[in-house]
C-alpha cells in the first residue's frame, strides 16, 4: 500500500487541489484509491461529491481508522487540515510513507513553510528515511520576483526534494467545480499542467 499525505501547517497553500488531482490520477490508472478528507472544511469531500459516476471510482473517507486495509494496488491520499503542530503533526506524519508539502509564493507562506519544514525534518521517521518528503511550489506565476524567491528558497532546502512548480491558472478552478482531475480534462487545454505534474508523479512512483 502506498500512503501519500499532502500537508502544510499554513492554510490556503493548495493542499486540497493537489490531493484531489493525485486521487483522480491514481484512480484513472487503475489503482484502488481512497481520498481521506481530514480537513473540517471538507473541500475534498465536496469535490468527490461532484465527481461524475462515469469516471474511475475514488473511495471517500473522513478518518484514519477506515483506511487501514492494505493491498499492493491500494493508494491512500490524505488531505490534512492547516494548523497541525507538535504531537498531532507527528501522529499524522507516521501514517504516510510519502509526504508532499505545497508552498505558495508569498513572504508569509515562505516563512511559515520554513518553520514547518524544520519541524518535519526533525522527526524520527524522516531522519531515518522511512518517510520521504518533497516540496511543491503551488499557484505560481512565472517570471515574477516572488516566484524567483520561492524557487531559490526551495532549491536550497537540504535533504528535502524540491519536485516541481504548478502554475496559477483557471484549469484548477474547473477541476474543483467538476470533480475531475487535470489528467481527465481536455489534453490541449491542460498540456502545460500535465507536464508540470509529471515530476511529482515520478517522484511518488505512480
Amino acid at each position: 500500500m502506498k500512503s501519500i499525505m499532502v500537508i502544510n501547517s499554513k492554510g490556503g497553500s493548495g493542499k486540497t487541489t493537489i490531493a484531489v488531482n493525485l486521487a483522480a490520477y491514481c484512480a484513472q490508472k487503475g489503482h484502488e484509491t481512497t481520498l481521506v478528507d481530514l480537513d473540517p472544511q471538507e473541500s475534498s469531500s465536496q469535490w468527490l461529491n461532484e465527481r461524475p459516476i462515469s469516471k474511475a471510482k475514488i473511495v471517500g473517507s473522513k478518518s484514519f481508522s477506515k483506511t487501514l486495509k492494505k493491498g499492493k494496488n491500494r493508494i491512500v491520499i490524505y488531505d490534512v487540515p492547516a494548523a497541525v503542530h507538535g504531537s498531532r503533526l507527528n501522529n499524522y506524519i507516521k501514517k504516510a510513507n510519502l509526504v508532499v508539502v505545497p508552498v505558495m509564493p508569498s513572504p508569509i507562506d515562505m516563512k511559515a513553510a520554513k518553520d514547518f519544514i524544520q519541524s518535519v525534518r526533525a522527526m524520527g521517521p524522516v531522519i531515518r528515511n522511512k518517510i520521504k518528503v518533497g516540496l511543491v511550489a503551488n499557484r505560481c506565476r512565472a517570471y515574477t520576483n516572488i516566484f524567483s524567491e520561492l524557487d531559490s528558497y526551495l532549491l536550497k532546502e537540504k535533504g528535502i526534494k524540491y519536485i516541481t512548480a504548478f502554475r496559477d491558472n483557471t484549469n484548477y478552478i474547473k477541476s474543483a467545480r467538476s470533480g475531475l482531475g487535470i489528467f481527465e480534462m481536455g489534453e490541449a487545454a491542460t498540456a502545460q499542467d500535465r507536464e508540470e505534474w509529471k515530476p511529482l508523479i515520478r517522484w511518488l512512483g505512480l
